[in-house]
Protein backbone atom coordinates (compact mmCIF):
# COMPACT_ATOMS: atom_id res chain seq x y z
CA UNK A 1 0.00 0.00 0.00
CA UNK A 2 1.82 3.33 -0.79
CA UNK A 3 2.29 5.40 1.76
CA UNK A 4 1.75 9.26 1.35
CA UNK A 5 3.75 11.61 3.29
CA UNK A 6 1.95 13.74 6.20
CA UNK A 7 3.69 17.03 4.22
CA UNK A 8 2.50 16.00 0.69
CA UNK A 9 0.17 18.50 -0.41
CA UNK A 10 -1.40 17.88 -3.61
CA UNK A 11 -1.01 21.28 -5.54
CA UNK A 12 -3.63 22.11 -7.75
CA UNK A 13 -2.81 21.61 -11.34
CA UNK A 14 -3.59 25.38 -12.58
CA UNK A 15 -1.21 26.52 -10.03
CA UNK A 16 1.72 24.78 -12.11
CA UNK A 17 1.38 26.21 -14.83
CA UNK A 18 3.65 29.36 -15.85
CA UNK A 19 1.73 32.73 -15.67
CA UNK A 20 3.97 34.93 -17.85
CA UNK A 21 2.01 38.43 -16.71
CA UNK A 22 4.73 40.36 -15.50
CA UNK A 23 6.66 41.83 -17.86
CA UNK A 24 8.64 44.06 -15.82
CA UNK A 25 9.42 43.68 -12.31
CA UNK A 26 6.44 44.21 -10.22
CA UNK A 27 6.56 47.08 -7.24
CA UNK A 28 5.80 47.08 -3.26
CA UNK A 29 2.01 46.79 -4.64
CA UNK A 30 2.11 43.03 -5.11
CA UNK A 31 4.06 42.48 -2.20
CA UNK A 32 1.05 44.02 -0.58
CA UNK A 33 -1.48 42.31 -2.13
CA UNK A 34 0.08 39.05 -1.19
CA UNK A 35 0.46 39.74 2.13
CA UNK A 36 -3.31 40.80 1.77
CA UNK A 37 -4.29 37.34 0.14
CA UNK A 38 -2.50 34.88 2.98
CA UNK A 39 -3.93 37.13 5.52
CA UNK A 40 -7.63 37.28 3.80
CA UNK A 41 -6.73 33.09 4.68
CA UNK A 42 -5.59 31.86 1.55
CA UNK A 43 -2.61 29.46 0.60
CA UNK A 44 0.26 31.38 -0.73
CA UNK A 45 0.68 28.93 -3.18
CA UNK A 46 -2.90 29.13 -4.60
CA UNK A 47 -2.50 33.22 -5.27
CA UNK A 48 -3.44 34.82 -8.88
CA UNK A 49 0.40 35.36 -9.90
CA UNK A 50 2.26 32.11 -8.41
CA UNK A 51 3.92 30.24 -10.77
CA UNK A 52 4.28 26.93 -9.00
CA UNK A 53 6.85 25.23 -11.56
CA UNK A 54 10.74 24.86 -11.11
CA UNK A 55 12.71 27.72 -11.92
CA UNK A 56 15.12 26.99 -14.66
CA UNK A 57 18.99 26.58 -13.43
CA UNK A 58 20.91 28.51 -15.94
CA UNK A 59 19.96 32.12 -16.57
CA UNK A 60 19.33 35.34 -15.11
CA UNK A 61 19.03 35.16 -11.27
CA UNK A 62 15.60 36.21 -9.68
CA UNK A 63 14.80 39.66 -8.22
CA UNK A 64 13.45 39.17 -4.98
CA UNK A 65 10.45 41.98 -5.08
CA UNK A 66 9.73 41.14 -0.96
CA UNK A 67 8.89 39.02 1.51
CA UNK A 68 5.57 37.43 2.79
CA UNK A 69 4.53 35.64 5.61
CA UNK A 70 2.36 32.75 6.72
CA UNK A 71 -0.36 33.61 9.31
CA UNK A 72 0.61 33.16 12.68
CA UNK A 73 -2.01 30.08 13.24
CA UNK A 74 0.07 28.15 10.43
CA UNK A 75 3.40 28.57 12.27
CA UNK A 76 2.00 27.89 15.37
CA UNK A 77 0.81 24.47 14.48
CA UNK A 78 3.77 24.01 11.28
CA UNK A 79 1.36 24.37 8.56
CA UNK A 80 4.33 25.40 5.99
CA UNK A 81 4.38 26.08 2.17
CA UNK A 82 5.44 24.00 -0.63
CA UNK A 83 7.99 25.40 -2.65
CA UNK A 84 8.35 25.13 -6.44
CA UNK A 85 12.26 25.47 -6.46
CA UNK A 86 12.94 22.25 -4.00
CA UNK A 87 9.98 21.19 -2.60
CA UNK A 88 6.85 21.46 -5.08
CA UNK A 89 4.34 19.00 -3.14
CA UNK A 90 5.42 18.99 0.06
CA UNK A 91 5.35 21.60 3.21
CA UNK A 92 8.66 22.66 3.51
CA UNK A 93 9.12 26.86 4.59
CA UNK A 94 7.49 29.45 6.47
CA UNK A 95 8.98 29.11 10.08
CA UNK A 96 10.91 32.25 8.64
CA UNK A 97 8.36 33.96 6.17
CA UNK A 98 9.08 33.26 2.35
CA UNK A 99 10.42 35.38 -0.71
CA UNK A 100 8.35 36.96 -3.59
CA UNK A 101 10.88 35.66 -6.74
CA UNK A 102 10.49 37.75 -9.46
CA UNK A 103 12.26 35.81 -12.50
CA UNK A 104 12.66 38.46 -15.67
CA UNK A 105 13.55 35.30 -18.07
CA UNK A 106 10.42 34.05 -17.80
CA UNK A 107 8.38 36.84 -16.88
CA UNK A 108 6.64 34.99 -13.60
CA UNK A 109 6.34 35.15 -10.41
CA UNK A 110 7.16 32.60 -7.89
CA UNK A 111 6.78 32.76 -3.91
CA UNK A 112 9.66 30.71 -2.55
CA UNK A 113 11.34 29.54 0.86
CA UNK A 114 13.65 32.36 1.93
CA UNK A 115 17.01 30.09 1.14
CA UNK A 116 15.84 27.73 -1.16
CA UNK A 117 16.66 29.44 -4.60
CA UNK A 118 20.38 28.63 -2.79
CA UNK A 119 19.89 25.08 -3.34
CA UNK A 120 19.83 25.97 -7.68
CA UNK A 121 22.04 29.09 -7.69
CA UNK A 122 23.73 30.11 -4.48
CA UNK A 123 25.72 33.10 -5.70
CA UNK A 124 22.65 34.18 -7.90
CA UNK A 125 20.20 33.81 -4.25
CA UNK A 126 23.20 35.71 -2.40
CA UNK A 127 23.05 38.41 -4.57
CA UNK A 128 19.30 38.90 -4.68
CA UNK A 129 19.01 38.44 -1.14
CA UNK A 130 21.68 41.66 -0.77
CA UNK A 131 20.05 43.66 -3.03
CA UNK A 132 16.65 43.00 -1.24
CA UNK A 133 18.26 43.79 2.04
CA UNK A 134 19.88 46.98 0.68
CA UNK A 135 15.94 48.27 -0.93
CA UNK A 136 14.44 47.62 2.42
CA UNK A 137 16.95 49.27 4.48
CA UNK A 138 16.52 52.30 2.30
CA UNK A 139 12.80 52.34 1.75
CA UNK A 140 12.89 51.24 6.06
CA UNK A 141 15.17 54.93 6.55
CA UNK A 142 13.30 57.11 3.91
CA UNK A 143 10.04 56.07 5.79
CA UNK A 144 11.58 56.50 9.13
CA UNK A 145 13.04 60.29 8.26
CA UNK A 146 9.15 61.06 6.92
CA UNK A 147 7.70 60.12 10.10
CA UNK A 148 10.06 62.22 11.90
CA UNK A 149 10.01 65.37 9.91
CA UNK A 150 6.30 66.78 11.10
CA UNK A 151 7.93 66.18 14.52
CA UNK A 152 11.18 68.61 13.99
CA UNK A 153 9.17 71.47 15.59
CA UNK A 154 8.26 69.72 18.53
CA UNK A 155 11.52 68.14 19.46
CA UNK A 156 13.35 71.55 19.55
CA UNK A 157 10.63 73.08 21.61
CA UNK A 158 11.05 69.85 23.91
CA UNK A 159 14.48 70.70 24.02
CA UNK A 160 14.36 74.28 25.13
CA UNK A 161 11.24 73.55 27.84
CA UNK A 162 14.32 70.38 29.06
CA UNK A 163 17.16 72.71 28.61
CA UNK A 164 15.02 75.11 31.19
CA UNK A 165 14.92 72.40 33.71
CA UNK A 166 18.17 70.85 33.06
CA UNK A 167 20.14 74.02 33.93
CA UNK A 168 18.75 74.30 37.46
CA UNK A 169 19.30 70.64 37.91
CA UNK A 170 22.96 71.28 37.15
CA UNK A 171 23.39 73.41 39.47
CA UNK A 172 20.99 72.66 42.29
CA UNK A 173 21.70 68.92 42.93
CA UNK A 174 25.44 68.66 42.68
CA UNK A 175 24.49 71.96 45.42
CA UNK A 176 23.06 69.33 47.77
CA UNK A 177 25.39 66.41 47.10
CA UNK A 178 28.69 69.12 48.11
CA UNK A 179 26.82 70.01 51.59
CA UNK A 180 26.47 66.52 52.75
CA UNK A 181 29.37 65.05 51.48
CA UNK A 182 31.96 67.69 51.15
CA UNK A 183 30.68 70.06 54.36
CA UNK A 184 29.01 67.90 56.43
CA UNK A 185 31.34 64.67 55.81
CA UNK A 186 28.75 62.30 55.31
CA UNK A 187 29.58 59.59 53.37
CA UNK A 188 25.86 59.12 51.40
CA UNK A 189 26.39 58.16 47.86
CA UNK A 190 28.42 54.84 48.84
CA UNK A 191 25.41 53.85 51.13
CA UNK A 192 22.59 54.95 48.85
CA UNK A 193 24.43 53.92 45.34
CA UNK A 194 21.58 51.01 44.45
CA UNK A 195 18.72 53.18 44.93
CA UNK A 196 18.09 51.27 48.52
CA UNK A 197 17.99 53.30 52.06
CA UNK A 198 19.73 50.59 54.57
CA UNK A 199 19.75 50.20 57.85
CA UNK A 200 21.81 47.68 60.31
CA UNK A 201 20.25 45.91 62.85
CA UNK A 202 22.68 44.76 65.74
CA UNK A 203 21.61 41.83 67.74
CA UNK A 204 23.67 39.27 70.31
CA UNK A 205 24.11 35.86 69.66
CA UNK A 206 25.94 32.45 71.14
CA UNK A 207 29.14 31.37 68.83
CA UNK A 208 30.90 28.51 69.76
CA UNK A 209 34.39 28.21 68.80
CA UNK A 210 36.73 25.33 67.37
CA UNK A 211 38.07 24.88 71.33
CA UNK A 212 34.60 23.86 72.71
CA UNK A 213 34.17 27.10 74.35
CA UNK A 214 31.21 29.81 73.78
CA UNK A 215 31.51 33.41 73.76
CA UNK A 216 28.94 36.08 72.82
CA UNK A 217 29.45 38.15 69.80
CA UNK A 218 27.34 40.93 67.95
CA UNK A 219 25.77 40.14 64.53
CA UNK A 220 24.84 42.71 62.01
CA UNK A 221 22.21 42.39 59.26
CA UNK A 222 21.53 45.00 56.79
CA UNK A 223 17.64 45.76 55.99
CA UNK A 224 16.44 47.94 53.72
CA UNK A 225 14.12 50.72 55.04
CA UNK A 226 13.15 52.37 51.72
CA UNK A 227 13.49 53.11 48.38
CA UNK A 228 15.18 55.89 47.05
CA UNK A 229 13.65 57.92 43.92
CA UNK A 230 16.05 59.99 41.85
CA UNK A 231 18.94 58.66 44.20
CA UNK A 232 21.68 59.78 41.12
CA UNK A 233 20.87 62.82 41.21
CA UNK A 234 23.23 62.79 44.36
CA UNK A 235 26.15 60.92 42.56
CA UNK A 236 29.14 62.77 42.76
CA UNK A 237 30.38 61.77 39.00
CA UNK A 238 26.88 62.86 38.22
CA UNK A 239 27.08 64.42 34.73
CA UNK A 240 25.59 67.93 33.52
CA UNK A 241 22.76 67.39 31.30
CA UNK A 242 22.64 71.42 30.03
CA UNK A 243 25.48 70.94 27.41
CA UNK A 244 23.74 67.91 26.08
CA UNK A 245 20.71 69.81 25.23
CA UNK A 246 22.67 72.67 24.38
CA UNK A 247 24.16 70.90 21.85
CA UNK A 248 21.36 68.77 20.49
CA UNK A 249 19.52 72.08 19.92
CA UNK A 250 22.05 72.94 17.54
CA UNK A 251 21.97 70.24 16.15
CA UNK A 252 18.41 69.99 15.43
CA UNK A 253 18.42 73.78 14.37
CA UNK A 254 20.85 72.13 11.22
CA UNK A 255 18.41 69.65 9.73
CA UNK A 256 15.36 72.29 10.44
CA UNK A 257 15.40 72.66 7.04
CA UNK A 258 14.61 69.44 6.10
CA UNK A 259 11.05 68.81 4.55
CA UNK A 260 9.04 65.58 2.75
CA UNK A 261 9.92 67.07 -0.62
CA UNK A 262 13.76 67.28 -0.15
CA UNK A 263 13.85 64.08 1.71
CA UNK A 264 12.61 62.74 -1.63
CA UNK A 265 14.72 64.27 -3.88
CA UNK A 266 18.03 63.12 -1.95
CA UNK A 267 20.48 60.51 -3.06
CA UNK A 268 20.09 57.08 -0.61
CA UNK A 269 23.66 57.77 0.77
CA UNK A 270 21.96 61.30 2.33
CA UNK A 271 19.43 59.62 3.79
CA UNK A 272 20.98 57.07 5.76
CA UNK A 273 23.50 60.12 6.85
CA UNK A 274 20.29 61.90 7.98
CA UNK A 275 18.71 58.89 9.64
CA UNK A 276 21.75 58.00 11.82
CA UNK A 277 22.03 61.89 12.95
CA UNK A 278 18.16 61.44 13.51
CA UNK A 279 18.62 58.76 15.31
CA UNK A 280 21.70 59.85 17.36
CA UNK A 281 19.96 63.11 18.51
CA UNK A 282 16.72 61.12 19.54
CA UNK A 283 18.57 58.65 21.98
CA UNK A 284 19.83 61.59 23.59
CA UNK A 285 17.29 63.47 24.22
CA UNK A 286 15.64 60.16 25.06
CA UNK A 287 18.45 59.93 27.39
CA UNK A 288 18.64 63.46 29.09
CA UNK A 289 14.56 62.79 29.72
CA UNK A 290 14.70 60.07 31.30
CA UNK A 291 17.36 61.37 33.65
CA UNK A 292 15.83 64.53 34.18
CA UNK A 293 12.35 62.07 34.92
CA UNK A 294 14.53 60.19 37.49
CA UNK A 295 16.11 63.14 39.32
CA UNK A 296 12.56 65.21 39.74
CA UNK A 297 11.62 62.13 41.78
CA UNK A 298 14.34 63.05 44.33
CA UNK A 299 12.10 66.13 45.58
CA UNK A 300 8.60 64.59 45.92
CA UNK A 301 7.23 65.10 49.53
CA UNK A 302 7.26 61.65 50.03
CA UNK A 303 10.58 60.52 48.98
CA UNK A 304 12.04 63.22 50.79
CA UNK A 305 10.33 61.98 53.89
CA UNK A 306 11.72 59.06 53.40
CA UNK A 307 15.13 60.39 52.72
CA UNK A 308 14.85 62.34 56.08
CA UNK A 309 13.58 59.77 58.42
CA UNK A 310 16.29 57.16 57.34
CA UNK A 311 18.97 59.88 58.09
CA UNK A 312 17.35 60.25 61.13
CA UNK A 313 17.26 56.72 62.37
CA UNK A 314 19.63 55.48 64.96
CA UNK A 315 20.10 52.50 62.76
CA UNK A 316 21.13 54.33 59.75
CA UNK A 317 25.12 54.29 58.76
CA UNK A 318 24.67 58.49 58.33
CA UNK A 319 23.73 61.03 60.76
CA UNK A 320 22.20 64.38 59.32
CA UNK A 321 18.51 66.04 59.05
CA UNK A 322 17.16 66.76 55.67
CA UNK A 323 13.84 68.56 55.32
CA UNK A 324 11.79 69.89 52.85
CA UNK A 325 9.45 72.72 53.30
CA UNK A 326 7.57 75.40 51.66
CA UNK A 327 10.09 75.33 48.67
CA UNK A 328 13.12 74.83 49.95
CA UNK A 329 15.80 71.87 51.87
CA UNK A 330 17.19 72.39 54.98
CA UNK A 331 20.24 70.33 56.10
CA UNK A 332 21.44 70.25 59.32
CA UNK A 333 24.55 68.19 61.11
CA UNK A 334 27.63 69.87 62.37
CA UNK A 335 26.71 73.00 60.18
CA UNK A 336 23.31 74.38 58.83
CA UNK A 337 22.20 75.28 55.66
CA UNK A 338 18.51 76.25 55.80
CA UNK A 339 16.33 77.74 53.41
CA UNK A 340 17.95 76.30 50.19
CA UNK A 341 15.41 77.10 47.71
CA UNK A 342 14.50 74.37 45.26
CA UNK A 343 13.87 76.18 41.65
CA UNK A 344 10.47 77.07 40.35
CA UNK A 345 11.66 74.59 37.30
CA UNK A 346 12.02 71.56 39.76
CA UNK A 347 8.82 72.32 41.38
CA UNK A 348 6.40 73.11 38.84
CA UNK A 349 7.82 71.84 35.35
CA UNK A 350 6.54 69.19 33.67
CA UNK A 351 8.80 67.16 31.37
CA UNK A 352 7.92 67.51 27.85
CA UNK A 353 6.80 64.28 26.11
CA UNK A 354 8.73 62.97 23.61
CA UNK A 355 7.41 60.97 20.40
CA UNK A 356 10.41 58.72 19.09
CA UNK A 357 9.39 56.95 15.91
CA UNK A 358 10.96 53.64 15.64
CA UNK A 359 13.15 52.66 12.27
CA UNK A 360 11.71 49.94 11.57
CA UNK A 361 7.94 48.75 11.44
CA UNK A 362 7.26 45.67 12.93
CA UNK A 363 6.35 43.15 9.81
CA UNK A 364 2.92 42.82 9.00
Amino acid sequence: MLRISANYIQVPEEAKINKPIFDTCPGDEVTLEVKDFIEAGNEPWLWRGHSHTPPPKMGTPPKYVGRFYLRKEQVVSKTWAPCPCCSPDHRKFGRDGGLIAYFPDEKVVRLIGPDCFGSLNQEGHESAIADLKRREKEKSEFEYILRCVDKLGQWRSATDDMLKIAKQADTFFPGIQNRLEVSLQVKLWRNIRDGMLRVTEKFKTVKVRADGNSEEVTERIDTVLFPLDGYKALNPQRKALSPILEDLAAHLQKIGHVNVSSVRQMPPMMRTALARELRRILTSMQSVHDALAHELKFLSQVNVNRFRQWAADERSPVEFEFERKEGTISIRGSKAFNGLPIPEELRTSHLPSIDVPLLYHRRS
